[in-house]
Protein backbone atom coordinates (compact mmCIF):
# COMPACT_ATOMS: atom_id res chain seq x y z
CA UNK A 1 0.00 0.00 0.00
CA UNK A 2 2.82 2.42 0.81
CA UNK A 3 4.45 1.70 -2.56
CA UNK A 4 1.14 2.63 -4.24
CA UNK A 5 0.93 5.87 -2.16
CA UNK A 6 -2.14 4.26 -0.52
CA UNK A 7 -4.10 4.52 -3.78
CA UNK A 8 -6.34 1.42 -4.07
CA UNK A 9 -6.00 -0.89 -7.04
CA UNK A 10 -9.30 -0.06 -8.72
CA UNK A 11 -10.48 0.91 -12.19
CA UNK A 12 -13.06 3.24 -10.59
CA UNK A 13 -10.47 5.86 -9.63
CA UNK A 14 -10.64 8.86 -11.97
CA UNK A 15 -7.54 10.63 -10.70
CA UNK A 16 -5.34 10.59 -7.58
CA UNK A 17 -2.56 12.56 -5.96
CA UNK A 18 0.61 11.24 -4.43
CA UNK A 19 0.82 11.04 -0.63
CA UNK A 20 1.36 14.64 0.46
CA UNK A 21 3.21 15.63 3.60
CA UNK A 22 2.34 18.71 5.70
CA UNK A 23 3.12 21.87 3.73
CA UNK A 24 3.24 20.09 0.37
CA UNK A 25 0.83 20.64 -2.50
CA UNK A 26 0.16 19.11 -5.89
CA UNK A 27 -1.83 20.50 -8.81
CA UNK A 28 -3.78 17.96 -10.86
CA UNK A 29 -5.40 18.45 -14.27
CA UNK A 30 -7.94 15.87 -15.39
CA UNK A 31 -10.99 15.44 -17.57
CA UNK A 32 -14.19 15.53 -15.54
CA UNK A 33 -16.82 12.79 -16.01
CA UNK A 34 -19.38 13.54 -18.71
CA UNK A 35 -22.24 11.96 -16.76
CA UNK A 36 -23.85 14.41 -14.31
CA UNK A 37 -23.70 13.18 -10.74
CA UNK A 38 -22.08 13.45 -7.33
CA UNK A 39 -18.68 11.76 -7.27
CA UNK A 40 -16.67 11.06 -4.10
CA UNK A 41 -13.33 12.62 -3.27
CA UNK A 42 -11.65 10.79 -0.39
CA UNK A 43 -8.31 10.40 1.36
CA UNK A 44 -7.42 6.70 1.23
CA UNK A 45 -4.65 6.88 3.82
CA UNK A 46 -5.80 4.39 6.50
CA UNK A 47 -8.48 5.90 8.74
CA UNK A 48 -8.49 9.34 7.12
CA UNK A 49 -11.67 8.69 5.11
CA UNK A 50 -13.82 9.32 8.17
CA UNK A 51 -13.05 13.05 8.10
CA UNK A 52 -11.18 13.77 4.89
CA UNK A 53 -13.79 13.48 2.19
CA UNK A 54 -15.68 15.75 -0.20
CA UNK A 55 -17.90 15.57 -3.28
CA UNK A 56 -17.32 16.48 -6.91
CA UNK A 57 -20.51 17.78 -8.54
CA UNK A 58 -20.79 17.31 -12.30
CA UNK A 59 -23.72 19.35 -13.68
CA UNK A 60 -25.40 19.64 -17.07
CA UNK A 61 -25.74 23.45 -16.97
CA UNK A 62 -22.86 25.18 -15.19
CA UNK A 63 -24.30 28.69 -15.61
CA UNK A 64 -27.60 27.67 -14.02
CA UNK A 65 -25.76 25.97 -11.17
CA UNK A 66 -23.62 29.04 -10.49
CA UNK A 67 -26.68 31.29 -10.53
CA UNK A 68 -28.40 29.35 -7.72
CA UNK A 69 -26.58 26.16 -6.60
CA UNK A 70 -29.18 25.11 -4.01
CA UNK A 71 -32.14 25.49 -6.37
CA UNK A 72 -30.32 23.77 -9.22
CA UNK A 73 -29.32 20.74 -7.13
CA UNK A 74 -32.84 20.46 -5.70
CA UNK A 75 -34.34 20.19 -9.18
CA UNK A 76 -31.56 18.27 -10.96
CA UNK A 77 -31.61 15.33 -8.50
CA UNK A 78 -28.08 14.28 -9.39
CA UNK A 79 -27.35 10.59 -8.78
CA UNK A 80 -24.93 9.93 -5.93
CA UNK A 81 -22.23 7.65 -7.32
CA UNK A 82 -21.09 6.36 -3.91
CA UNK A 83 -23.60 5.24 -1.29
CA UNK A 84 -21.19 6.20 1.49
CA UNK A 85 -21.68 9.88 0.67
CA UNK A 86 -25.26 9.50 1.90
CA UNK A 87 -24.02 8.20 5.25
CA UNK A 88 -20.81 10.02 6.11
CA UNK A 89 -21.55 13.35 4.51
CA UNK A 90 -23.34 14.58 7.60
CA UNK A 91 -22.33 15.18 11.18
CA UNK A 92 -24.48 13.85 13.99
CA UNK A 93 -24.46 15.28 17.47
CA UNK A 94 -24.94 12.11 19.51
CA UNK A 95 -26.65 12.25 22.89
CA UNK A 96 -26.19 10.05 25.94
CA UNK A 97 -29.84 8.93 25.73
CA UNK A 98 -29.31 7.55 22.20
CA UNK A 99 -26.36 5.39 23.23
CA UNK A 100 -26.66 4.57 26.92
CA UNK A 101 -28.65 1.33 26.45
CA UNK A 102 -25.84 -0.14 24.33
CA UNK A 103 -23.32 0.08 27.16
CA UNK A 104 -25.56 -1.38 29.87
CA UNK A 105 -23.79 -3.69 29.42
CA UNK A 106 -21.41 -3.32 26.49
CA UNK A 107 -21.54 -6.63 24.66
CA UNK A 108 -18.44 -8.56 23.65
CA UNK A 109 -17.44 -9.06 20.03
CA UNK A 110 -16.37 -5.45 19.51
CA UNK A 111 -13.70 -4.59 16.93
CA UNK A 112 -10.25 -3.75 18.31
CA UNK A 113 -9.05 -2.33 14.97
CA UNK A 114 -12.05 -0.04 14.51
CA UNK A 115 -11.84 1.15 18.12
CA UNK A 116 -8.11 1.84 17.81
CA UNK A 117 -8.67 3.81 14.63
CA UNK A 118 -11.60 5.74 16.12
CA UNK A 119 -9.33 6.71 19.03
CA UNK A 120 -7.21 8.58 16.48
CA UNK A 121 -9.99 9.81 14.20
CA UNK A 122 -11.94 11.32 17.12
CA UNK A 123 -8.74 13.11 18.21
CA UNK A 124 -8.64 11.32 21.59
CA UNK A 125 -4.95 10.76 20.92
CA UNK A 126 -4.36 14.53 21.01
CA UNK A 127 -5.03 14.66 24.75
CA UNK A 128 -4.82 11.17 26.20
CA UNK A 129 -2.13 8.53 26.41
CA UNK A 130 -2.98 4.95 25.62
CA UNK A 131 0.18 3.01 26.39
CA UNK A 132 3.01 4.63 24.40
CA UNK A 133 0.66 6.56 22.08
CA UNK A 134 -0.91 9.96 22.63
CA UNK A 135 -0.35 13.13 24.64
CA UNK A 136 -0.48 13.47 28.43
CA UNK A 137 -2.88 16.43 28.55
CA UNK A 138 -5.88 14.52 29.89
CA UNK A 139 -6.02 11.41 32.07
CA UNK A 140 -3.90 8.46 30.93
CA UNK A 141 -6.60 6.02 29.90
CA UNK A 142 -4.69 2.87 30.79
CA UNK A 143 -4.55 4.10 34.39
CA UNK A 144 -8.15 5.13 34.99
CA UNK A 145 -9.52 5.04 38.52
CA UNK A 146 -11.27 1.64 38.99
CA UNK A 147 -14.50 3.55 39.74
CA UNK A 148 -14.29 5.14 36.27
CA UNK A 149 -13.28 2.03 34.34
CA UNK A 150 -16.71 1.17 33.07
CA UNK A 151 -18.38 1.61 29.69
CA UNK A 152 -20.99 4.13 30.87
CA UNK A 153 -18.41 6.51 32.38
CA UNK A 154 -16.27 6.34 29.25
CA UNK A 155 -19.27 7.02 27.02
CA UNK A 156 -20.38 10.00 29.11
CA UNK A 157 -16.84 11.43 29.06
CA UNK A 158 -16.80 11.17 25.25
CA UNK A 159 -20.25 12.58 24.50
CA UNK A 160 -20.59 15.09 27.37
CA UNK A 161 -17.04 15.96 28.50
CA UNK A 162 -18.14 18.87 30.70
CA UNK A 163 -20.59 16.73 32.69
CA UNK A 164 -17.90 15.78 35.19
CA UNK A 165 -14.35 17.15 34.92
CA UNK A 166 -11.40 15.46 36.60
CA UNK A 167 -10.00 17.89 39.19
CA UNK A 168 -6.43 17.28 37.97
CA UNK A 169 -7.40 18.43 34.48
CA UNK A 170 -9.66 21.32 35.45
CA UNK A 171 -9.52 24.26 33.00
CA UNK A 172 -9.22 27.82 34.29
CA UNK A 173 -10.26 31.27 33.11
CA UNK A 174 -7.65 34.00 33.56
CA UNK A 175 -8.35 37.73 33.27
CA UNK A 176 -5.17 39.68 32.67
CA UNK A 177 -4.38 43.28 33.55
CA UNK A 178 -4.58 44.11 29.83
CA UNK A 179 -8.20 42.95 29.75
CA UNK A 180 -7.33 39.80 27.78
CA UNK A 181 -9.18 36.61 28.74
CA UNK A 182 -7.29 33.32 28.53
CA UNK A 183 -9.08 30.01 29.05
CA UNK A 184 -7.22 26.71 29.21
CA UNK A 185 -5.59 24.05 31.33
CA UNK A 186 -2.53 24.70 33.45
CA UNK A 187 0.29 22.38 32.41
CA UNK A 188 3.03 24.02 34.49
CA UNK A 189 3.14 26.63 37.25
CA UNK A 190 6.12 28.27 38.95
CA UNK A 191 6.47 31.08 41.44
CA UNK A 192 6.50 33.66 38.64
CA UNK A 193 4.47 32.29 35.72
CA UNK A 194 1.77 29.91 34.54
CA UNK A 195 1.82 27.88 31.33
CA UNK A 196 -1.63 27.31 29.87
CA UNK A 197 -2.72 25.26 26.87
CA UNK A 198 -5.89 26.60 25.23
CA UNK A 199 -6.66 24.04 22.53
CA UNK A 200 -4.86 20.68 22.65
CA UNK A 201 -6.15 19.76 19.19
CA UNK A 202 -4.30 22.71 17.62
CA UNK A 203 -0.92 21.40 18.85
CA UNK A 204 0.16 24.99 19.55
CA UNK A 205 2.77 26.00 22.12
CA UNK A 206 1.37 26.80 25.57
CA UNK A 207 0.69 30.41 26.51
CA UNK A 208 3.05 31.73 29.18
CA UNK A 209 1.32 34.10 31.62
CA UNK A 210 3.35 36.18 34.06
CA UNK A 211 1.63 35.98 37.44
CA UNK A 212 1.94 39.73 38.04
CA UNK A 213 -0.27 40.22 34.95
CA UNK A 214 -3.14 38.11 36.36
CA UNK A 215 -6.05 40.10 37.82
CA UNK A 216 -7.88 36.94 38.83
CA UNK A 217 -8.40 33.31 37.91
CA UNK A 218 -11.30 30.93 38.39
CA UNK A 219 -12.21 27.37 37.47
CA UNK A 220 -14.13 26.86 34.24
CA UNK A 221 -17.21 24.64 34.10
CA UNK A 222 -16.41 23.77 30.49
CA UNK A 223 -13.99 20.95 29.74
CA UNK A 224 -10.97 21.62 27.55
CA UNK A 225 -12.11 18.52 25.65
CA UNK A 226 -14.40 19.88 22.90
CA UNK A 227 -17.88 18.67 22.09
CA UNK A 228 -18.58 16.82 18.87
CA UNK A 229 -15.47 14.62 18.69
CA UNK A 230 -17.71 11.64 17.97
CA UNK A 231 -19.89 13.44 15.41
CA UNK A 232 -18.23 11.73 12.44
CA UNK A 233 -18.48 8.27 14.00
CA UNK A 234 -21.30 5.80 13.61
CA UNK A 235 -22.93 4.20 16.63
CA UNK A 236 -20.93 1.01 16.17
CA UNK A 237 -17.66 2.96 15.85
CA UNK A 238 -18.44 4.77 19.11
CA UNK A 239 -19.10 1.47 20.87
CA UNK A 240 -15.84 0.05 19.48
CA UNK A 241 -14.05 3.17 20.77
CA UNK A 242 -15.60 2.71 24.22
CA UNK A 243 -14.45 -0.93 24.16
CA UNK A 244 -10.93 0.10 23.13
CA UNK A 245 -10.64 2.52 26.07
CA UNK A 246 -12.30 0.08 28.47
CA UNK A 247 -9.76 -2.58 27.47
CA UNK A 248 -6.87 -0.18 27.95
CA UNK A 249 -5.81 -0.77 24.35
CA UNK A 250 -5.30 -4.48 24.99
CA UNK A 251 -6.17 -6.44 21.86
CA UNK A 252 -6.41 -9.67 23.87
CA UNK A 253 -9.12 -8.32 26.16
CA UNK A 254 -12.26 -10.47 26.34
CA UNK A 255 -14.39 -7.58 25.04
CA UNK A 256 -12.98 -8.28 21.56
CA UNK A 257 -13.70 -12.00 21.56
CA UNK A 258 -16.19 -12.94 18.86
CA UNK A 259 -17.54 -16.14 20.41
CA UNK A 260 -21.18 -17.15 19.73
CA UNK A 261 -23.82 -14.66 18.86
CA UNK A 262 -27.36 -14.81 20.26
CA UNK A 263 -28.74 -16.56 17.19
CA UNK A 264 -26.11 -19.30 17.37
CA UNK A 265 -26.76 -19.84 21.07
CA UNK A 266 -30.49 -20.07 20.47
CA UNK A 267 -29.96 -22.75 17.81
CA UNK A 268 -27.53 -24.63 20.05
CA UNK A 269 -29.98 -24.72 22.97
CA UNK A 270 -32.76 -25.72 20.58
CA UNK A 271 -30.78 -28.81 19.68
Amino acid sequence: AMARQFVPESDKILVSSRLLQPGESQAISFEAPTKPGVYPIVCTFPGHWRRMYAALYVVEDLDAYRADPAAYLASAKLPIEDELLKLIGQSREWTIDELIEFVQPLETGRSFEVGQNAFKVASCISCHKMGVEGQQIGPELTKLDPMKRNAEHILRSLIAPSEKIDEKFQPYVFELASGQIVTGMIIEETANEVKVIENPLAKADPIVIVKDDIDFRQKSATSIMPLGLASKLTREEILDLVAFVLAGGDKKNAIFERGHNHHELHEHHGK
